[in-house]
């Protein structure tokens, strides 16, 4: 369970990850070993993660596609698992819906999201139909929404 003080400390980190500790302890109020022991313990209970967030309008010529599945109902579960193992795959859900599945898909070039559709994702047993929806141009990529969850 999280406090106050680990929600201050969140929000901190969520707007600069690189934030030193001690700016942290001094805009919050407490020692900067409490920081570094509250931040500990948010990476080991996996309440945060903290990484590394490409810009995608700085890449050469990304493909980005929301693709929504219809798969058997008896390995909805399944699909969505093995759609997450796929490290192009960044978002994952059930739905209630026009589709059974929803996926988010950034890959390095069209090539490589044209791969992963047809390829990948079309072969994995279950998969009745897929709709993609493919990226043009980014206005918007806010990797705020891209929250951690259990696997």
């Amino acid at each position: 369970m999280i406090d106050d003080i680990d929600s201050k400390i969140i929000k901190l980190l969520g707007k600069d990850a690189r934030m030193p500790n001690n700016q942290i302890a001094k805009a919050i109020k407490v020692s900067e070993g409490t920081v570094r022991n509250r931040i500990a313990k948010l990476l080991n209970q996996k309440i945060i993660n903290i990484s590394l967030i490409r810009n995608v309008n700085q890449m050469n010529n990304p493909g980005i596609a929301f693709i929504g599945l219809d798969v058997e109902a008896s390995l909805k579960e399944k699909i969505a698992k093995q759609l997450s193992r796929m490290p192009e795959v960044r978002f994952v859900s059930t739905l209630m819906g026009r589709h059974d599945l929803m996926a988010f898909v950034l890959a390095e070039n069209a090539a490589e999201l044209s791969h992963i559709l047809y390829q990948k994702i079309a072969s994995i047993e279950g998969v009745q139909f897929t709709e993609s929806s493919i990226g043009l141009k980014y206005f918007k990529y806010d990797y705020k929404w891209g929250r951690l969850v259990d696997e």
